[in-house]
């Protein structure tokens, strides 16, 4: 019983921090076009395994290039000016 409560919050911390960290991305039109820190999910047909990274760029266009630069067989999807 132990176990289960303490598995049950570690799931709850782990949902917390993950919700967390997405509130502090602005997704918005306009967030798009503005030089900074953007966060793009990098997904691979083949290769390293799929993730999120930050990169400081010009604008989201930029940071999608810089974040799948040199990976091949990967997409990058941009999910936000961080915070």
């Amino acid at each position: 019983m132990k176990l289960v409560s303490a598995l049950g919050l570690a799931a709850a911390a782990l949902l917390a921090s993950t919700s967390l960290g997405s509130a502090a991305l602005d997704y918005s039109r306009d967030s798009y076009h503005v030089a900074g820190k953007h966060q793009v999910y990098v997904w691979c047909s083949s290769g390293p395994a799929d993730q999120a990274v930050q990169v400081d760029a010009a604008n989201a266009e930029e940071a999608i290039r810089k974040a799948v630069a040199g990976k091949a067989n990967c997409w990058g999807v941009w999910q936000g000016l961080v915070k």
